[in-house]
Parts: C-alpha cells; structure tokens; sequence
C-alpha cells in the first residue's frame, strides 16, 4: 500500500509526529510538508493522511486549501486526519474549523496528537500571547499542552487495519 502524509507545522512539532507516523505505517510512505513542498498528485496513492498544528482555532492555510482543492479525490481514497493541538476538548471544534464535513466523515482515522509549546522557536509577540495562555490556563486549571505520543501508534494502527 501507498500512503502519502501530508502536513504543515508551524514550530516542528506535527512534523515529528508525521515522521513517527511514517514509522509506525505499512507499506511505502511519503511525507510532504505543504509548507516547502507542493503536493504530489493523489492518484498513485492507495491512502492520504493530511494534518497540522491549530494556531488561533484553526489549522494552516496550505491544509484547508489542499482539502478544498482536492476533496473529490481524496473522498475516494482511505484517508486519514490529524491535529496537533494543546487543547484536545477543543478538538471538535478544531476539527471543524479545519476540515470539510465530507472528509470529517469519511476519514478511517481522526487523531490528535497533543502540542508542545516551544517558546525557543516563536516570534515575540506569540511567545507573549502563549505565556498570557499560559498563564490563564493554569489559574483555571487547564494542564499546559503535552505530546500524546500513543495517539500516533493508535492512529497507525487503525489506518495499517
């Protein structure tokens, strides 16, 4: 089988977990971050799998607008969709504010991959709104994000079924 992992990042973490997920599938895999690479065509592919990272409520450019243009074709195909977000209770939401209906409901696998906040990476101005997050969160309770690295294997494995 011939997969193609397609993902944005904004600070490295989705490209990890797209490497990770590379590992963990069957058959021949290749990954394409739409952020420096175009996308290949679909057809000599037997499954897509298309994530990112949630910046703002809302996952990259490069990914809502591939799942726009080729959502027809990726109807036809196993597919698989994944987040990388800090919030998971907010992965509905996510969800939907990232990828058609259509490809919500066809997909065989739906995941979220947990976030990391690397600060070291972020321009001044988000390092200052995730430090105010931050901070905010952990008066109300909310845990900081963290990496679900067993989603990935969970995720892997019901796309490798």
């Amino acid at each position: 089988m011939k997969t193609l992992v397609l993902y944005a990042t904004q600070y490295g973490y989705t490209a990890e977990c797209a490497a990770k997920l590379k590992a963990e599938l069957s058959g021949d895999v290749t990954l394409v971050d739409l952020e420096k690479q175009r996308a290949p065509g679909l057809a000599d592919y037997d499954a897509v799998i298309v994530g990112g990272s949630i910046y703002m409520g809302r996952v990259q450019a490069k990914i809502s607008e591939f799942c726009a243009a080729n959502e027809g074709e990726l109807l036809q195909k196993a597919l698989g969709l994944f987040l990388c977000c800090g919030l998971p209770q907010n992965l509905e939401e996510s969800l939907s504010a990232s990828f058609p209906k259509a490809l919500r409901k066809h997909a065989k696998s739906v995941g979220c991959f947990g976030g990391e906040l690397r600060t070291a990476r972020m321009k001044p101005m988000h390092k200052l709104i995730a430090g105010m997050m931050q901070k905010v969160g952990g008066k109300n309770g909310i845990e900081p994000p963290k990496a679900n690295p067993q989603a990935v294997l969970d995720f892997a494995a019901a796309m490798n079924a």
